[in-house]
């Protein structure tokens, strides 16, 4: 049995939400954009854990049906390949975090405001980085041209420093100068 989430990711700077489901909230947010820390403000975003994504694929629905009315249209600037495009809602953040207090009194664990488990999450992925990053670096074959692996890498670091994760004796000494 593996933990699946149901997730709920206000954009920064617009009262939109994302609401939806994964087992690997981390990873359904960089679906969104590579600068997901940007993006959303993970300072109010919020994850309720369930035992199977059964339970949270019914609590989802639930959610979406009750939110109906404030259903928006997916933000342009998200990747097709994303999906997700009628999971969006405008001026619902209220109404999504009283049921999340439901949730909550139900005993489910909630992390509400979610940063710390998105930092926690991000502190995970620090093992890997370094392995990431040469790859990343030296990889001739990759599709990328220099300048876009340049990028990932100065995105990818930006998260670190927006989240307040250390990155001390992680990284290749060379890469420190891509994160800003």
């Amino acid at each position: 049995m593996s933990i699946c989430y149901l997730y709920v990711l206000p954009l920064a700077y617009e009262d939109i939400l994302k609401v939806g489901i994964s087992h690997d909230p981390f990873a359904r947010a960089l679906a969104f954009s590579h600068r997901y820390y940007e993006f959303f403000d993970l300072s109010r975003s919020v994850l309720v854990e369930f035992d199977s994504r059964k339970q949270a694929q019914a609590r989802e629905t639930a959610l979406h049906r009750l939110l109906r009315e404030w259903n928006a249209m997916q933000p342009i600037t998200v990747p097709r390949a994303a999906a997700g495009k009628r999971e969006w809602y405008r001026g619902a953040y209220e109404m999504v975090l009283a049921q999340v207090e439901t949730d909550e009194r139900e005993g489910r664990t909630v992390h509400r405001p979610a940063r710390s488990w998105w930092q926690a999450r991000l502190c995970a992925e620090r093992e890997k980085l370094y392995e990431w990053t040469i790859q990343l670096m030296r990889d001739e074959a990759s599709p990328l041209s220099l300048h876009e692996r340049r990028q990932r890498l100065a995105d990818v670091l930006d998260a670190y420093a927006q989240l307040g994760v250390p990155l001390e004796g992680v990284l290749p000494r060379e890469c420190h100068e891509y994160g800003r």
